[in-house]
């Protein structure tokens, strides 16, 4: 039986934004450049394999904001993290993207669980509880006039 591994990864995200950019010198180059920002609200797993045993171990669902996806990953993964995003909400401006933050906060304040570092974005949600929680999210999101440009999942 073949394992579902979940998530995307930061390599093959890179590889879907580099599409976007095809037709330039370096498409490598345009992911990360001014004016390309994707402002975005992210719920993610680090993804970590245990260096005797071979075993993967999945962590708490991290959820956070940027407006570059591959840097968040890139810079998560340099422990030997594999940080790898299930589900993404983006808006047009960085300003909607704190807002957005705020208002899971408040409404998933029951879920939150306190990291071991002090990290405060972790959530206690299962792979299949993710959809149902963007949705929710979504209207919430309208009921204060936010529009939520575009959902993806990879789940």
């Amino acid at each position: 039986m073949t394992k579902i591994t979940k998530g995307i990864t930061y390599q093959d995200y890179k590889e879907e934004r580099k599409k976007l950019f095809e037709g330039c010198k370096s498409p490598s180059q345009e992911i990360e450049k001014k004016g390309n920002e994707e402002y975005h609200v992210y719920m993610g797993r680090a993804h970590i394999k245990d260096f005797s045993t071979g075993s993967e171990s999945r962590g708490f669902l991290k959820v956070g904001r940027g407006k570059f996806a591959t840097a968040i990953q890139r810079g998560r993964n340099q422990p030997g993290v594999d940080f790898r995003l299930y589900a993404m909400m983006k808006f047009s401006t960085n300003g909607e993207t704190w807002q957005c933050e705020r208002i899971f906060k408040e409404i998933m304040s029951d879920r939150n669980v306190k990291g071991l570092q002090g990290q405060q974005e972790l959530y206690d949600f299962e792979d299949a509880e993710i959809k149902e929680t963007v949705a929710r999210l979504v209207e919430e999101l309208s009921k204060k006039g936010i529009t939520v440009n575009d959902t993806r999942f990879w789940i």
